[in-house]
């Protein structure tokens, strides 16, 4: 089997599928990743560019506002991922599946465009959801069919109606227990174990990997934090009070300087191995992102939750809701709230044994390598509709 994955290039996009593309890889297929700058020829796969070069998270973001000067609030998100994205990744992947095509393509649930690009080109595409398909995939994609539906009139050929016509399976990496709804309207569902995969260049603070001395707290506002450096001080401040270690992530392109003088038991990283990092601390204070949730549930670890934007609001209701993480808005957090949500959750509060059941829900899911079957004969079956 030839198996083309794709992802937009972003850490959070891009990490989640890795375990599936080795897997693939370890069964003797043949991959590549098409993606972008960073991660081109820094990956353990072979890459291939997925979206034109120089497209950078800003550049999109400027595109969007100029062609879309009218979107506010969920419709940003939806306009930049249905149309701007969409568009460049179509024109990165279409000659590609034209000159070498594969049996299939696997793309994290954003990158709209490699399905698109799929199906122009009559190869089956499988979604693997990177968040919740509810509400942003649901509305993301009827977007990016309307959108580029010259794509398939040009060629004489009916636009897809949704979709069930563009997408031959979903793949679930959030836990039964955790899920919004039963995913994309006509598209078969077939679980996934979160699997975190870490840059072996990525560092892991040896301290971490002494014996602990008193509890240990992770903080992160994720690889893309919104500018909330005074959230990150807020914290640290707050957590100043308990006698716990505290390891700050300050992301990719953060300055741990800004956060200022820090107390002793304060450690800040800019980028941190954290699928390694989760098992070995006893709370999670963060964002809310898909993947960070997904590896303190995978690990046990149980969180509170400071959501900052994207999917973060979607996420933290729905860990509230299961009774799984303690949540506190920006607008409404006090001083002294997060140190009292840790504290609580290095007792035996009840957020443990909500963490507890989802985390046994999600080691009981098929394995990448389990799936590696299932893409395959999603392959043969429309290899042998061609014949």
């Amino acid at each position: 089997m030839d198996v083309l994955f794709a992802s937009l290039p972003a850490y959070g996009h891009l990490y989640p599928l890795i375990p599936l593309v080795v897997a693939c890889q370890d069964a003797g297929h043949r991959v590549r990743l098409a993606t972008g700058e960073p991660f081109l020829g820094a990956l353990p796969v072979p890459t291939v560019q997925g979206i034109p070069a120089g497209w950078t998270l800003q550049y999109v973001e400027r595109e969007t506002a100029r062609r879309h000067p009218e979107a506010t609030g969920f419709e940003f998100p939806v306009a930049m991922f249905a149309d701007v994205t969409a568009q460049g990744v179509l024109d990165a992947l279409t000659p590609l599946l034209t000159a070498d095509p594969p049996d299939v393509v696997v793309t994290e649930s954003t990158n709209v465009g490699a399905v698109l690009a799929a199906h122009l080109a009559g190869i089956p595409a499988v979604a693997f959801g990177i968040g919740q398909w509810s509400p942003f995939g649901e509305v993301t994609f009827p977007a990016a069919l309307e959108a580029h539906r010259t794509r398939w009139t040009a060629a004489g050929r009916a636009a897809p109606a949704g979709p069930g016509e563009v997408i031959a399976a979903y793949l679930e990496p959030f836990p039964p227990g955790l899920r919004q709804g039963p995913g994309p309207d006509g598209v078969p569902v077939l679980s996934i174990r979160s699997t975190a995969w870490a840059d072996e260049r990525a560092p892991l603070p040896g301290w971490l990997t002494a014996p602990a001395e008193r509890p240990r707290v992770y903080v992160t506002l994720g690889t893309v934090s919104f500018g909330a450096v005074e959230v990150i001080r807020a914290v640290v401040d707050d957590l100043a009070a308990l006698d716990v270690d505290v390891l700050v992530a300050a992301g990719p392109e953060g300055d741990p300087a800004a956060l200022g003088a820090l107390p002793e038991r304060v450690r800040v990283e800019r980028f941190v191995a954290q699928s390694r990092v989760l098992g070995l601390v006893d709370v999670a204070v963060h964002h809310g992102g898909s993947g960070t949730v997904l590896g303190a549930l995978a690990n046990g670890v149980p969180q509170v939750l400071l959501p900052q934007g994207a999917d973060h609001f979607h996420n933290a209701q729905l860990l509230a809701e299961r009774g799984a993480a303690r949540v506190f808005h920006n607008e409404a957090r006090r001083p002294g709230d997060v140190a009292a949500a840790v504290r609580d959750l290095l007792g035996d509060a009840p957020e443990r044994r909500a963490t507890a059941t989802l985390a046994a829900q999600i080691a009981a899911s098929p394995t990448p390598a389990d799936v590696v079957a299932a893409i395959a004969a999603i392959a043969e079956a429309a290899a042998k509709t061609r014949r």
